[in-house]
């Protein structure tokens, strides 16, 4: 499959929504698009939920789909994000977890606070080309960024007392 392509109607191949957008600046400011960093390079991608169930027809299974959820505001199919959501809709929701303060992912929610401390290579080796990337530092923080944007970070600091609160759910950076 050519993930540069989507077949038309007419059966001709089309360019795919948003893989036109050349960076991640670019393709994060067009909300129904997302930067992928799982295949490289990196490429910028259409949103799952929202071009899946793309109108208000679509809102039973938008919500029955685990990665998504209907917001009713914008009207749209939007990723499920736990720690968005009320007090009433996180209980409601088996995938999150209430711990009495705020929401957080099931998977993360019962487990306690965990601290997380990168280390960064500083060889040569780090200098040099990493694929599209001038150097690997580039590459590194790409990844980094990508990732630590699916962690449920509490907002302190690694190692800094745990203030407030029941000390679950979260990860500090």
């Amino acid at each position: 499959a050519d993930i540069y392509c989507v077949w038309s109607q007419q059966l001709t191949c089309e360019p795919a929504p948003c893989v036109n957008y050349p960076d991640e600046k670019c393709c994060d400011h067009d909300d129904s698009c997302h930067w992928d960093v799982t295949q490289s390079p990196a490429i910028c991608k259409q949103k799952y939920c929202p071009s899946t169930y793309p109108t208000t027809q679509h809102v039973d299974p938008c919500n029955a789909d685990g990665q998504c959820m209907w917001n009713s505001t914008t009207n749209e199919c939007v990723d499920k994000v736990c720690n968005k959501m009320t007090e009433c809709a996180c209980k409601e929701d088996p995938d999150c977890f209430w711990n009495g303060v705020k929401c957080a992912d099931k998977k993360y929610g019962e487990c306690p606070v965990m601290d997380i401390i990168l280390l960064l290579d500083g060889s040569g080796s780090m200098s040099g080309k990493f694929g599209r990337h001038p150097h690997g530092f580039f590459a590194l923080i790409e990844i980094l960024r990508d990732w630590v944007k699916t962690l449920p970070l509490t907002g302190e600091p690694a190692a800094a007392p745990i203030l407030g609160g029941p000390a679950t759910g979260g990860v500090r950076l």
